[in-house]
C-alpha cells in the first residue's frame, strides 16, 4: 500500500491515519484490495480515507469544507458551531454528550486522518485553528456534489441550482430578481453586509449567516430568519459602531451569535432562550458602567460561552443567576463582586460544578473609595466562588480581604494565576506544590513587605526525571513547572526571604525551588534589597527584567551568579545611599561578561550610574535610552540587527566596529551631548557598508549645523546605505539644508522631516527616484517654501506620489 502512495508524504500520512483505526487483518486487506487504488497517487489515498469515515454525518461535515476558501485558517470552535447549526452533530440516543462534544470528536477524526493539518494551539493545548491541504480541499469540492458555490458578479450563477452553501464575493449593486430565483434552498451564506436587505427576503431555509463587511444599519427583516441558528457579524470594521435591530430577539432558534463588541447588542438578548454561544471578538477594556448587563441570564439554560457577567443589584443581575447555567465553559469574567453580600449568595453560582470553565476572572472593582472605608466581606464571598479543580487560569482583581480563599491551594490543574490590586493582603497563597503552574503574576499588592519562607507552602510536588544512568527517578520540587514569575508594583516590598524546604524524614535534603524558571520580572518594587539565591542558581533563567530599584544591591548579587540570560532589561536603577557613584556600571559590566555568549537582547533605560558601555559580538538587539551620565559606547558589531541609542545627553563618543559583513537592519541615534557641534556618527574602521540596513532615525539638537560630517560620510552615502528605505530626521533646529547625497540613496521610499524649524532647502529628488512618501511637519520655514505650486522648493518634490506638508496630505496619481 505504501508503494501505491507513490512516495507522496500526504498520501502516506492519510493512509497511516486510516489504518490506525483498523484493528483486524481483514480490515487492512479490504483497504489493500480497494478499487480506489486503480487511480494511483494521492487522490486514491485521500478518497479511501474519506470513504472510510465512520459516520455519514461526518462525511457531510467534511463536504462543508468545500465552501471555505483554499489556504484559509479554519477556526475549530467556529467550524463546530456551524456544523451544529446545519444539523450535522446529533449525539447518540441515550448519550449525555453535547452537540459540541460530537463536533470535537469529528474534528479530531479528520485531524487524525490527515484531512486537516498545520494545527495551532493556545497556551493550554486547546486547538485554535488549522489548515487544509489544497488537494484535500479539491476532494471536499468533489464530494460536495455541487452543493457549494462561490459566486461573483461576473460568473457562477449557473452553479446555484443545487447550492446549499453559498459565498457571494464582490457584489455591490445587485438585481433583486436574481436572488428570487436561486436562493430558496440556501442554508449557509457568506456575503457582504451591504447586499443583505436584497438577499434576506429570499432566504427561506437559512441556518448560517456570516457577514464580512460593514453595514450602517442592519435591516429589521433579519428577525424573519426563523431557522437561523448561527449569526456572525464579528468581522465588520472596528472603527464603526452599529447596533443590531431589536427584531433579532425573534430568532428563537439562534444557537451562536458572534459580534465584535457587546455594545452592538440590543437589550434583552437573554430572550434568545436557545443561545449556546455568545462570542465577542473584542476583549473588554471599558469602565464597569459601560459593560453590558445580562438581565435575565438565568433563562439561557443552554449557554456555554459568555464573555462576562456583571453583578449589579441596580440592574437585577445576581451571581446566583449563573447557578442554572451548568454548561458554561471556556473563559468567564465576573465583575462587580462587591455587590455580592456573603458566601451563601456567592456559592449559588455553583462554579464548582462547571467543569468546562478553563479561565476565571474574579473582579471586585467598584466604588473603590467607598470600599476602603466600610468593612468588606470579600473573603467570605471568595470562599463561595470556588471553581472546579479543572480550572487552568485564575485572575483575582481588587480583592479587599486580608487572606485569599483556601480553595486556591487545591487547584491542581492551575497553569496561570494573576493577583492584581489586592491591596489589603500582606502575602500570597502558598502554591509551590501545584504541579502544572507555569506563570504567576503579582501586581499592585502594596501591603506586602516580605515574601516569607512560606511562599512555597507545605509538601513539595514530586516529578519524574531521567538520571545520569538513564533510569527514571522521582524528585521533590517546589514550583516544579513555573517558567514565568512577574512581580509588579509592590511598592513596600523590602525582602524576599530564602525558602527552606526539606524532604522530611530521616534523610533530609534541601528541595529545589523554581527549577524551570525562565522569565523573571521585578518591576516597580523600589524598596526591594534582598532576593533568594534560589533564583540565581536556576540554570534555565533566560529573561530578566528589573525596573525602578532604589538600590543596585540585588543586581550586585545576581551579576555574579547568572550566566544563561538571552534577554536583559534594566530600567531606573539607582545606586542608592550605600553604593558608589559607579556601582551600576560595574554591576552591568559583570552581567554582560557573565552572559557574553548567551545574551541576545539588551535594554538599558534610565541608569544614571552607567558611564561607559562596551557591547560584544553576539548581541542581536541593543537599546540604550535616557542614561544621563553615559559618555561613551563601544559597539563591537557581529550579530547585531537592531541598534537604538537615544536621549543620552552626555554621550560624546560612539565607537562602532562593524564586522566584515554587517547585518544591521534598524538604527536609531540621538540626541546626544549638547556640547557637540557635529552629529557623532560612529567611526567606521573596517567596513563602510550596511547592506541590510532598511530603517534609519536621527534625533539632533540645536548646536548641530550639519547632519553629515563633510568628507567622511557625505560622499559615500549611497554605498554605505544601499538598502535604506525609511529615513526619519528629527529636531535638527540648527540645520538649514539637507545634503544632496540624500537624493542618491538608491532604495529610499519614505522620508520624514520633523521639528527642524530653520531648515530651508531640500535635495533634488529626480522623477526616477524611488521615494514614494515625504512628510514635513513642524518645520516652519520649509513648510512655507514647499507650499504646493507656489513654494520655491516645490519643484524638487512635486513628482513624489504622496506628500504631507503640515496637516495637508497631497496624493499624486
Amino acid at each position: 500500500m505504501v508503494e501505491k502512495c507513490g512516495g507522496l508524504p500526504l498520501a502516506i500520512k492519510t493512509l497511516g491515519g486510516l489504518l490506525h483505526s483498523k484493528k483486524s487483518e481483514e480490515e487492512w486487506l479490504l483497504i489493500q484490495n480497494s478499487e480506489m487504488w486503480k487511480s494511483k497517487g494521492v487522490l486514491s489515498s485521500l478518497r479511501l480515507s474519506y470513504d472510510n469515515l465512520p459516520y455519514s454525518s461526518l462525511k457531510r461535515c467534511f463536504a462543508y469544507f468545500s465552501i471555505i476558501p483554499k489556504d484559509s485558517h479554519i477556526y475549530k470552535d467556529e467550524l463546530v458551531h456551524i456544523w451544529m447549526a446545519l444539523g450535522f452533530l446529533l449525539p447518540p440516543k441515550g448519550s449525555n454528550a453535547l452537540m459540541e462534544d460530537v463536533g470535537n470528536e469529528y474534528f479530531n477524526i479528520l485531524l487524525w486522518n490527515s484531512l486537516l493539518q498545520d494545527v495551532e494551539r493556545d497556551e493550554y493545548g486547546n486547538i485554535t485553528y488549522c489548515k487544509m491541504h489544497d488537494l484535500v480541499h479539491d476532494l471536499a469540492l468533489n464530494v460536495s456534489n455541487n452543493y457549494s458555490a462561490t459566486i461573483t458578479p461576473s460568473h457562477g450563477f449557473d452553479q446555484l441550482s443545487k447550492a446549499i452553501y453559498v459565498r457571494l464575493e464582490g457584489f455591490k449593486d445587485v438585481n433583486p430578481n436574481i436572488f428570487k430565483v436561486y436562493f430558496d434552498c440556501v442554508q449557509a451564506l457568506y456575503a457582504q453586509a451591504s447586499i443583505l436587505s436584497v438577499v434576506l427576503p429570499n432566504l427561506k431555509q437559512l441556518r448560517v449567516l456570516v457577514l464580512n463587511s460593514h453595514y450602517k444599519e442592519f435591516p429589521v427583516s433579519m428577525g424573519n430568519l426563523k431557522y437561523l441558528k448561527h449569526l456572525d457579524i464579528s468581522s465588520s470594521p472596528r472603527y464603526r459602531r452599529y447596533i443590531l435591530p431589536k427584531s433579532i430577539m425573534r430568532l428563537y432558534n439562534l444557537q451562536t451569535l458572534r459580534v465584535w463588541a457587546l455594545n452592538e447588542l440590543p437589550e434583552k438578548v437573554c430572550n434568545l432562550i436557545n443561545l449556546r454561544h455568545l462570542v465577542v471578538q473584542k476583549k473588554y477594556a471599558e469602565e464597569l458602567s459601560t459593560r453590558y448587563m445580562f438581565t435575565g441570564i438565568e433563562r439561557l439554560t443552554c449557554l456555554q460561552t459568555l464573555p462576562h457577567f456583571v453583578v449589579s443589584r441596580e440592574h437585577n443581575c445576581f451571581v446566583s443567576q449563573l447557578g442554572g447555567l451548568k454548561n458554561l465553559g471556556g473563559t468567564l469574567d465576573l465583575y462587580g463582586l462587591s455587590d455580592v453580600s456573603n458566601m451563601e449568595e456567592s456559592s449559588k453560582a455553583k462554579l464548582c460544578e462547571k467543569f468546562n470553565i478553563q479561565c476565571l476572572l474574579l473582579d471586585w472593582s467598584n466604588n473603590e473609595d467607598e470600599r476602603e472605608i466600610r468593612e468588606c466581606n470579600d473573603e467570605d464571598v471568595m470562599e463561595g466562588l470556588k471553581p472546579h479543580t479543572y480550572l487552568k487560569e485564575l485572575s483575582i482583581v481588587s480583592f479587599k480581604g486580608r487572606k485569599f480563599a483556601s480553595w486556591i491551594t487545591m487547584m491542581m490543574n492551575l497553569v496561570k494565576i494573576t493577583l492584581k490590586d489586592c491591596s489589603r493582603c500582606d502575602g500570597f497563597p502558598p502554591l509551590g506544590h501545584l504541579p502544572k503552574l507555569r506563570e504567576m503574576v503579582i501586581f499592585g499588592m502594596h501591603n506586602v513587605k516580605v515574601i516569607g519562607r512560606d511562599f512555597c507552602g507545605g509538601m513539595p510536588s514530586s516529578s519524574s526525571e531521567l538520571s545520569d544512568s538513564g533510569s527514571v527517578k522521582t524528585v521533590a520540587t517546589m514550583y516544579p513547572s513555573l517558567t514565568t514569575l512577574i512581580l509588579q508594583g509592590l511598592s513596600n516590598l523590602e525582602e524576599w526571604l530564602e525558602p527552606i524546604i526539606t524532604t522530611g524524614g530521616e534523610d533530609q535534603s534541601m528541595v529545589p525551588v523554581l527549577p524551570k524558571l525562565k522569565v523573571l520580572k521585578i518591576e516597580r518594587c523600589p524598596k526591594l534589597t534582598m532576593i533568594p539565591s534560589t533564583v540565581f542558581l536556576v540554570s534555565q533563567l533566560k529573561e530578566l527584567v528589573i525596573t525602578n530599584l532604589d538600590s543596585s544591591m540585588i543586581l550586585e548579587t545576581m551579576s555574579k551568579k547568572i550566566s544563561s540570560l538571552t534577554s536583559l532589561r534594566l530600567r531606573s536603577i539607582s545606586d542608592g545611599d550605600g553604593g558608589s557613584s559607579s556601582n551600576t556600571y560595574f554591576v552591568i559590566d559583570e552581567l554582560l561578561k557573565n552572559n557574553f555568549l548567551s545574551l541576545k537582547t539588551l535594554n538599558l533605560d534610565k541608569c544614571p550610574g552607567l558611564t561607559f558601555l562596551t557591547i560584544g559580538v553576539f548581541l542581536d538587539e541593543l537599546e540604550v535610552s535616557d542614561c544621563l551620565n553615559l559618555t561613551s559606547i563601544n559597539v563591537v558589531e557581529g550579530a547585531l540587527r537592531y541598534l537604538i541609542i537615544v536621549r543620552c545627553p552626555s554621550l560624546s563618543e560612539l565607537v562602532f566596529v562593524p564586522s566584515t559583513r554587517s547585518i544591521l537592519v534598524k538604527l536609531i541615534l540621538g540626541p546626544f551631548s549638547e556640547e557637540l557641534n557635529e552629529f557623532p556618527w560612529p567611526s567606521f574602521s573596517s567596513v563602510i557598508s550596511f547592506p541590510k540596513l532598511t530603517s534609519l532615525t536621527l534625533y539632533g539638537w540645536r548646536k548641530v549645523r550639519s547632519i553629515l560630517v563633510d568628507g567622511e560620510l557625505d560622499g559615500c552615502l549611497s554605498s554605505t546605505f544601499p538598502a535604506l528605505t525609511l529615513l526619519y530626521i528629527n529636531d535638527f533646529e540648527g540645520v538649514k539644508s539637507l545634503p544632496n547625497s540624500l537624493a542618491k540613496l538608491p532604495s529610499l521610499e519614505r522620508l520624514r522631516i520633523w521639528n527642524c524649524n530653520n531648515l530651508e532647502s531640500l535635495p533634488v529628488f529626480n522623477e526616477s527616484h524611488s521615494l514614494q512618501y515625504l512628510k514635513i511637519f513642524q518645520c516652519t520655514i520649509l513648510e512655507e517654501r514647499c507650499r504646493r505650486e507656489s513654494g520655491p522648493e516645490w519643484y524638487k518634490i512635486e513628482h513624489i506620489p504622496r506628500i504631507q506638508i503640515g496637516h495637508e496630505l497631497i496624493w499624486k496619481h
